[in-house]
């Protein structure tokens, strides 16, 4: 029923602290039941002191309403119990609204890390970070000024309400009625708001998307010179969220004081009806005192909630754009009942025709992929850029689902398992796919290794670092393990990032090894060195037999290939050896330029 107002789903979330939400409620109920006692009490004094003979005011004890300084200890006592609750509930209140922000920016964090791959490809980071800092902090104002404007508000409007209808029924009444007018036009005024703030978040979001691109992207920035034209692109989103900030701001400065007038015609009524109740003598002057301050902290206080309208606004447009996100689920769902996988040697992995259709442009990508890769080999994927290479491979593991028909792993000895079937922590032990830009954390090259594996030794992690070719970086790193490598390994080149990237998945050890051109920016040499000693895993029985699946063009990785798979549209036109392809497969003597080499030498 919440789900289409986001500013109340919000407020939901105090249910997770209630013993926090009483105790800041009742601390705002006691501190404006002590306001209406203390107005009343002046009122009253006014009443009861008038009737004394100024002579004989201070002669009487303390302890007599007709010697003023009763009255006065008593309003200073109230004023002091009152200002020290009105301190705790506010304290409590920006507390309470802490613990809020800390729920919704956690729930952001963990819904970002369990959407699929396909949404974040969807998504910028200037989206993401947008709603987990700007729309959150947003929220969390109108958060804390629900305690103090509109809670603490309700109860001024009651308790003072309450007060002047004790007076007289009108007198409380008539101003109620233009409270309410009064809300009924700001409510109104709200809904066109949001719609504004809905335009200067999305330009916020172009002004973090240009920030995180030119910082991600630097390198590139300076090789090309772009940093005048990044410039010129980063300030002109910057004017755009201007420009909308400020059509904002205006509508919300011309449509504000409208409302305001219209509250302010209450103070004016208990002005006017109460002076005419004294002429009537139905009501006395200390009364009409009381009830006249009062109206006049009515006024103020319902005005303050106009003051805060665009906070509101912004908070519902935020909470709208925050709720969106973690209402969002993901394409890829675990196993309700997973099973688990039995092997010893090695698993097979196939697809049985599998096709893949991208939602947004209808267009398929993949289309009836019918191939078996298998325990202990090493397969290539060949094909022109765009043909379905990375799509193929990020089924493997579940990144993305198919369209039609399954991704299978086991074997026709132990029988075959939908990897639907498996749950995505299993999955992802067995099929692990390294893709060609590798990320790494701050941190250290160990930190870095034991993402794979967290209580893996120093002897592991450097036979790991072996296996990928990467000792002789290792013994270049002046701390060695505990060299720090930087932010996404900074300091590191592409190759070293690909040798470490290589050595963290030896290192975890998955019987399915997916290399997504993770080798591109090796030399020959090495490459070589990795693949041999990848495939000599297999022949050493404290290992599993890997299959290794390989998505590259090169001529090198080719060569050392078991068997190369032919893409092209999206199908697997061939599969064979490199002689086999070579002979029967005028495509693939295309791709490798073998045709054009022929021709050349008959020209």
């Amino acid at each position: 029923m919440l789900k289409h107002y986001p500013l109340l789903r919000s407020l939901a979330l105090y249910r997770f602290m209630p013993f926090r939400f009483l105790l800041t409620a009742t601390l705002f109920i006691m501190a404006n039941i002590g306001l209406a006692l203390q107005q009343y009490s002046i009122g009253h004094a006014l009443d009861t002191l008038k009737h004394s003979q100024p002579e004989t005011l201070f002669q009487h004890a303390v302890t007599d309403p007709l010697n003023p300084w009763f009255w006065f200890i008593l309003l200073t006592s109230i004023a002091l119990l009152r200002a020290i609750i009105q301190y705790l509930a506010g304290l409590s209140a920006l507390t309470i609204g802490q613990q809020l922000l800390s729920i919704l920016r956690e729930r952001i964090f963990s819904q970002v890390q369990h959407l699929d791959v396909s949404w974040h490809w969807k998504h910028g980071l200037g989206e993401v970070l947008s709603r987990t800092t700007r729309d959150s902090d947003k929220l969390k104002e109108a958060l804390i000024n629900f305690w103090r404007q509109v809670f603490e508000s309700s109860l001024v409007v009651a308790a003072t309400v309450g007060l002047l209808c004790w007076y007289h029924p009108w007198l409380g009444l008539v101003p109620l009625i233009f409270i309410f007018l009064g809300l009924w036009v700001l409510f109104k005024l709200t809904n066109q708001l949001v719609a504004l703030d809905h335009q200067v978040a999305h330009a916020y979001e172009k002004v973090s998307d240009a920030l995180a691109e030119s910082v991600n992207g630097v390198r590139v920035v300076k090789a090309f010179q772009l940093e005048d034209k990044l410039l010129q692109r980063f300030n002109h989103a910057v004017d755009t969220f201007i420009q909308h900030s400020i059509q904002t701001i205006r509508t919300s400065a011309k449509r504000l004081p409208i409302p305001q007038v219209i509250i302010a015609c209450s103070y004016l009524w208990v002005i006017a009806f109460g002076a005419y109740l004294i002429g009537q003598n139905q009501l006395q002057v200390g009364q009409f005192v009381a009830a006249a301050l009062m109206a006049n902290l009515l006024v103020f206080r319902i005005e303050s909630i106009g003051q805060v309208l665009h906070i509101f606004a912004d908070a519902r447009s935020s909470a709208t754009r925050i709720w969106q996100m973690l209402d969002e689920q993901s394409a890829i769902v675990d196993a309700p009942q997973p099973v688990s996988m039995q092997y010893q040697d090695g698993l097979n992995i196939k697809l049985d025709s599998v096709s893949f259709q991208d939602k947004t442009t209808q267009k398929y990508i993949l289309r009836q992929c019918q191939v078996e890769f298998q325990a202990g080999e090493i397969v290539t994927i060949v094909g022109k850029t765009g043909a379905g290479k990375t799509t193929l491979m990020n089924l493997l593991n579940r990144f993305i689902d198919p369209t039609e028909g399954n991704v299978l792993i086991g074997s026709d000895q132990h029988g075959w398992t939908n990897i639907k079937d498996l749950s995505l922590i299993e999955l992802r032990h067995l099929v692990q796919i390294i893709p060609q830009e590798n990320f790494f954390f701050s941190g250290t090259l160990a930190d870095n290794l034991r993402i794979a594996k967290q209580d893996a030794t120093e002897q592991e992690m450097r036979e790991a670092l072996h296996l990928a070719s990467a000792s002789e970086l290792l013994q270049r790193l002046e701390h060695g393990l505990d060299t720090l490598i930087g932010d996404k390994g900074v300091t590191l080149s592409g190759g070293q990032k690909q040798r470490i990237a290589l050595a963290r998945s030896i290192l975890k050890n998955s019987p399915i090894l997916a290399l997504d051109d993770s080798t591109s920016a090796l030399d020959s040499t090495t490459e070589k060195q990795v693949l041999h000693r990848l495939s000599a895993l297999s022949e050493n029985t404290h290992h599993l037999k890997k299959t290794i699946i390989i998505n590259s063009n090169k001529q090198t990785t080719i060569a050392l290939s078991d068997r190369i798979i032919v893409l092209d549209q999206g199908q697997i036109i061939a599969q064979g050896t490199h002689l086999e392809l070579v002979q029967h497969c005028p495509f693939y003597r295309e791709l490798m330029g073998f045709q054009l080499e022929s021709q050349e030498i008959e020209a």
